[in-house]
């Protein structure tokens, strides 16, 4: 468009110019980090990211959190009860957290639930290498095992004791390092570390140098079989902004989704942002993530969505095992209302 302003009038001028601002409106309207702003928020991850976490990544790569009106910083905490008690106090918008953990956080009125579920199938196994396996559970017995003070399995062992009717007596834990488990196993200073299914990959590529090869045993293939890390949210930002909750929940979702039918692009995305990281060690880690998601419940009713009864036998099993403090309802533990149901990867 061409014109001379020293030819209109006034009134001619200013059309002009409204036009002008009209058309510039709807230029800008399709890019909604400029001209609009982004609402800054704070997602914890319950520790340092790792190949698990690389389903979050292609939310922020792929636009989702965009879409959603979000800039989301994606930071680390130092387990699922200091994001709980982060996420509660503010500090952050929302976390990634364990389900048992964040009932007895609610338990010391740190007021957050889950909103989303993310790991169905909880990760607590039992690793072992194949010249000496674990493959159920009475097979602990006699065995000495390594573990950090606050293993989730180590918490858990009572109870899958109890389910599975072996003696808790005969099985020996030895309180070690995480970053000490792998060398403890291939040394056989002990014959087992409890830990978690996502890090299994870790001791399979330790034990391949060694000529060995690792048995794994979950303990929600043998009725353990709890929630665990979903996304939590407190009840002040629930009450506050369910708006927020909802745009948020629906961005995962859709990364979640994303990151099934595409892993190699979400590792991709994982590796930019953590290039040290090793490729494969990443790739299975998410394989792992993937299989503790796509389970029977998702089948039937889609990511994020939460059973009643399921949290309810979790619930029980924290109060009777886990020393939960308080009388925590379990309509406090968690919410539907946040998440659509029926949102399934085409992979199913």
């Amino acid at each position: 468009m061409s014109f001379n302003a020293s030819r209109m009038t006034r009134r001619q001028f200013g059309k002009t110019i409204a036009a002008l601002s009209a058309a510039s409106t709807g230029l800008l309207a399709g890019a909604p980090a400029i001209g609009q702003g982004l609402r800054k928020i704070t997602f914890l991850l319950d520790i340092g990211a790792y190949g698990k976490h690389a389903m979050f990544y292609p939310a922020i790569d792929r636009g989702f959190f965009r879409d959603a009106g979000l800039d989301v910083q994606i930071e680390a905490a130092k387990g699922s009860a200091d994001n709980a008690v982060k996420v509660a106090s503010g500090s952050a918008e929302f976390g990634f957290a364990d389900t048992p953990t964040t009932m007895q956080a609610r338990g010391t009125g740190v007021n957050v639930k889950q909103v989303l579920m993310v790991h169905y199938k909880a990760m607590n196994n039992v690793v072992t290498l194949a010249s000496n396996p674990v493959r159920k559970p009475k097979d602990m017995e006699g065995k000495i095992f390594g573990a950090t003070a606050g293993d989730a399995p180590r918490i858990a062992l009572p109870a899958l004791a109890k389910i599975n009717g072996f003696d808790l007596g005969k099985v020996e834990i030895v309180t070690i390092d995480g970053s000490a488990k792998p060398a403890v196993l291939m040394s056989k200073k002990a014959q087992g570390i409890l830990g978690l299914t996502a890090f299994a990959p870790v001791y399979a590529a330790a034990a391949e140098k060694t000529g060995e090869k690792v048995v794994e045993m979950v303990f929600a293939d043998f009725g353990l079989d709890l929630y665990s890390n979903g996304i939590i949210a407190s009840d002040a930002l629930l009450a506050k902004d369910p708006g927020l909750v909802s745009a948020f929940n629906e961005a995962m979702v859709q990364s979640i989704i994303y990151s099934c039918e595409h892993p190699d692009e979400a590792v991709q995305m994982f590796l930019k942002r953590y290039p040290l990281a090793s490729p494969a060690t990443v790739r299975a880690q998410l394989d792992v993530a993937i299989r503790h998601l796509l389970v029977d419940e998702v089948k039937r009713n889609g990511v994020g969505p939460m059973s009643e009864d399921k949290m309810k036998f979790t619930l029980n099993i924290v109060r009777e095992f886990y020393g939960l403090k308080g009388n925590v309802n379990l309509a406090d533990t968690f919410s539907n209302a946040f998440v659509k149901p029926n949102q399934r990867p085409s992979t199913l």
